[in-house]
């Protein structure tokens, strides 16, 4: 971790340097960059010899770095947080969130001074650092920097903005199966197929691909992982599954609070009468089973698939089994050619010279049909010139050495080393970072961005972009290397999530961690000590003295099931000066001291879903905070001061469609860097600072009213070049008028509440539209037949928002890319007259409800070619019938909720 380590240093050593004003202290802190700059080449074989080959020559040099590196970036921030003059941290009310795992911690003495002692550490440095010159770097290491292409990552086509198609290679059979098994066998009671094979041999990703095609024939569908977790998470993740896939059902918030009998009694009950699906992903045990079937109704109707390793639970449970073999070398050659040439060649290209043949050959000998390994050396080939002979040669190279070599790892094992030593140091914190989510945990994409900006691993601009959008393209970078897993798009394609592979988070944290990470829970405590992340799994009761935190940079909780504030970490703040993150989403709190602003260096609040009613006054002194997130909290209003955060670029304050808003005295005109500014409640004042956001990429305003606040608002969007989401809600029964002569070019999501005039005249002009939300609009023109002519819009939601009685023809060349529709709340809707061949031919949803007077679907309906699941909710019984007949013949999914 000597590599890591001295990286966090130089980039904090860069910045302090422009920020010193004193040209010798800022001269002596360029020697003291050298001297560690000078050595990075070097550390990357370092960490090699002490984490892989366990060579105790390197042992302690490395350790030794590691350390000196730790305490410079230690005194730095010491010295930053004296010249704020930020009194020391004792956030005693707010402890009882952290209580009793501050007797598993022993206070470290140190002499920090308030001022740093540059030529101190320099001599320091210079005396350890030259050790590495004596040194010789093997070739291993400068190969693998080198065949890798190390920092070639920059691409044109942003994974995470549409996701690729899915490279599920050599399974048509076993899709094909599996979807006859859950589609067509009928069965009286709960169908239940087991997916089997050894670990990586793609089970989870066959069974979620399969998952993903015909979860729209079902009422609902739920995905979750349970090996070796607590029953609570696996029925959340349940019932959340439910939720996102019911439009019907109602969500239950602050899931924490309630015991696993109520929550197995909810999703028993709603699950009643419902064709569902059911994903039960890496199932180990019959114990685990159990408590899913105690949620599912007697006699229920539904399909569950199951992934598991262990033949006696396919053997006892399923009806069906499935048992996944190893690719073929055909078949592994194509997965092979699929992974390399995802962003850089067709498929029909000659990828290699026939030169290299053979070590294609022995290369995919290695791999054994395993597909984890062919996608993972894949993707490490992606970022090369495979068309140059000695690239292959320089990285075979390196595989046949690790192959052989390191007896002590299993090939998958191997194989994963190569692929993390392969990376650069930014690459590998940020892979580092994900190992400390849960288990499976689904991971949000812009929430990981963010935290890894917080954390100092992407530069705040380089190559033009910002933090984020080099984020973006550091996170394609780890999909494409498969070393990250897709875990949900959205309807045009984009990542919203992802998973570490489960696989690559054992093998991060029992072997590349080296104390780089803490986790504590309620089974078990590792490692010894925590140097940069602190995690909290549960409830912490039985701790081990002696772990010192004073250099945490990130605390985050999760899975706390308590029904009050725990006491964990009691004390635990004032050792941990250095905070940067504090991620504390759905924990038990319900007050947040004073004494945050104490933290002179947090940069990331999370407060979503905690019971927070107030937000301190004293916030106003992290002047370095850059995201601060209380959606779904109690809090209504934010203290002044908070327009002096200079540094902020995310203000999450309310759901963009909730009926929640935020107010914030003051304005947030000084805020330049400011990319999210959500819920908040649109004054004149914070009107008239919006055209001084340059950066704004999301805007949600609230209880818009008044012609003077409307048209700055309108001043403002046409200012706002880059604005990618849009939200205006209108205050009740209030009128106003968006004049905006900008086409805005990059807004692909826009949601309307409220009376706007001439809406639909405003929205036709936008045509980068992608997603389309009106709700209790009271339009008066018909704005499906009106909107057809946006090219690009993917979904459409129409919520009490037209009070007309017809919805006329959609004409041929309608809707050309339109995949959801939703039509609810429409009181006055009696006609829907047709559909035209070759309208609307990418939709595959339609959703119609509390439409009391439509009494029949409209003419065409056959026409929608790749529809593939209609739902009715509150329906006369005429338009359900109609609807049937229409259906009747057809492979639509069509459901009826009551």
């Amino acid at each position: 971790m000597a590599e890591i380590a001295v990286l966090y240093l130089v980039a904090k050593l860069e910045d302090w340097i422009l920020k010193e004003t004193n040209k010798k202290r800022a001269a002596e802190l360029t020697k003291l960059q050298t001297e560690f700059d000078r050595v990075r080449p070097f550390l990357k074989y370092a960490d090699w010899n002490w984490m892989i080959m366990e060579d105790c020559v390197y042992e302690k040099w490395v350790t030794d770095v590691i350390d000196l590196a730790r305490e410079v970036e230690n005194a730095i921030d010491s010295d930053f947080c004296s010249k704020r003059d930020t009194k020391e941290f004792s956030m005693t009310s707010f402890m009882d969130l952290v209580g009793e795992s501050i007797n598993y911690f022993s206070e470290k003495k140190s002499t920090d001074n308030s001022h740093l002692d540059i030529g101190f550490f320099l001599e320091r440095a210079t005396k350890k650092l030259k050790e590495a010159e004596i040194k010789k770097s093997l070739p291993f290491i400068s190969s693998l920097e080198e065949s890798v292409g190390e920092g070639k990552m920059w691409h044109t086509n942003s994974f995470t903005r549409k996701c690729p198609v899915a490279c599920m290679v050599g399974r048509d059979k076993e899709i094909r199966m599996l979807k006859e098994w859950l589609l067509n066998e009928n069965v009286d009671t709960a169908l239940i197929v087991a997916v089997t094979g050894i670990g990586g041999i793609g089970k989870t990703a066959l069974s979620s691909t399969v998952f993903d095609l015909i979860k729209v024939h079902f009422d609902c569908a739920a995905w979750m992982h349970v090996s070796a977790r607590p029953t609570m998470d696996v029925l959340r993740d349940m019932y959340t599954g439910i939720y996102r896939s019911s439009p019907d059902m109602s969500y239950k918030k602050h899931l924490d609070g309630m015991d696993e009998e109520e929550l197995t009694k909810i999703i028993s009950e709603y699950l009643v009468e419902k064709k569902f699906l059911l994903l039960i992903d890496d199932l180990d045990a019959l114990d685990a089973w159990e408590y899913v079937k105690r949620a599912l109704p007697s006699n229920c109707k539904g399909k569950v698939v199951l992934t598991t390793s262990n033949p006696q639970i396919s053997a006892v449970l399923c009806q069906h089994v499935l048992h996944l073999e190893p690719l073929s070398t055909e078949e592994s050659l194509v997965l092979f050619r699929r992974r390399i040439c995802w962003q850089q060649y067709d498929l029909g290209d000659v990828l290699w010279p026939s030169s290299v043949e053979p070590l294609v050959e022995e290369i995919l000998q290695i791999c054994q049909g395993h597909p984890l390994m062919i996608a993972t050396i894949g993707g490490m080939l992606s970022t090369v010139n495979v068309k140059e002979p000695k690239e292959w040669d320089k990285f075979f190279g390196i595989l046949r050495t690790a192959v052989e070599s390191l007896s002590q790892f299993n090939i998958i094992q191997k194989v994963l080393l190569v692929s993390y030593f392969s990376l650069q140091p930014m690459l590998k914190c940020c892979l580092l970072y994900c190992g400390i989510f849960p288990s499976n945990h689904e991971i949000s994409c812009k929430k990981l961005i963010r935290t890894w900006v917080a954390e100092g691993f992407i530069e705040q601009q380089s190559l033009g972009m910002t933090a984020e959008e080099m984020g973006k393209l550091l996170l394609d970078d780890l999909i494409r290397k498969n070393l990250l897993e897709v875990a949900r798009v959205g309807a045009n394609g984009e990542v919203v999530s992802c998973r570490l592979l489960q696989l690559l988070q054992h093998f991060i944290l029992k072997t590349l961690n080296k104390d780089y990470i803490c986790i504590l829970s309620n089974k078990k405590v590792f490692p010894s000590k925590v140097t940069r992340i602190l995690v909290i799994n549960g409830v912490i009761n039985n701790l081990m003295p002696g772990v010192n935190t004073s250099s945490v940079r990130s605390l985050l909780l999760f899975r706390h099931n308590s029904l009050s504030t725990p006491s964990v970490l009691q004390n635990s703040f004032s050792n941990v000066k250095f905070l940067c993150v504090l991620e504390l989403q759905n924990s038990p709190i319900d007050v947040l001291p004073d004494s945050i602003g104490d933290l002179a260096l947090l940069r990331y609040i999370n407060l979503r879903g905690t019971r927070i009613y107030n937000i301190p006054h004293t916030i106003k002194s992290l002047r370095e905070l850059q995201t601060l997130d209380i959606r779904d909290t109690c809090v209504r209003a934010l203290p002044g001061g908070i327009d002096g955060l200079k540094m902020l670029r995310h203000l999450l304050l309310a759901g963009s469609f909730g009926n929640r808003l935020v107010k914030l005295d003051g304005s947030v005109m000084f805020c330049k860097d400011l990319q999210t500014l959500a819920g908040i409640k649109l004054t004149q004042e914070i009107a008239y600072g919006l055209p001084y956001l340059p950066q704004l990429l999301k805007l949600s305003v609230g209880d818009v009213e008044g012609r003077a606040t409307s048209l700055q608002l309108s001043k403002s969007i046409d200012m706002m070049k880059n604005l990618n989401s849009l939200t205006i809600k209108c205050a009740w029964r209030k009128e106003i008028q968006i004049q905006s002569s900008n086409p805005l070019e990059n807004l692909e999501k826009l949601r309307i509440s409220g009376w706007i005039k001439n809406l639909l005249g405003w929205v036709c002009g936008l045509k980068s539209l992608k997603y389309l939300y009106l709700r209790d609009c009271m339009l008066i023109d018909d704005p499906v037949s009106t909107l057809q002519c946006l090219p690009r819009l993917t979904v459409l939601s129409l919520y009490n928002a037209y009070k007309g009685s017809h919805i006329h023809s959609i004409d041929a060349s309608g809707f050309p890319n339109l995949k959801e529709l939703s039509l609810q709340s429409m009181a006055g809707l009696e006609v829907w007259t047709s559909i035209e061949e070759g309208s609307m031919r990418s939709l595959h949803t339609i959703n119609i409800a509390k439409c009391p007077l439509l009494k029949l679907p409209p003419n065409g309906m056959k026409n929608l070619a790749n529809l593939q699941k209609l739902q009715v909710k509150s329906m006369p019984a005429e338009f359900i019938t109609k609807t049937r007949e229409f259906l009747l013949h057809t492979k639509v999914h069509f459901s009826v909720v009551c």
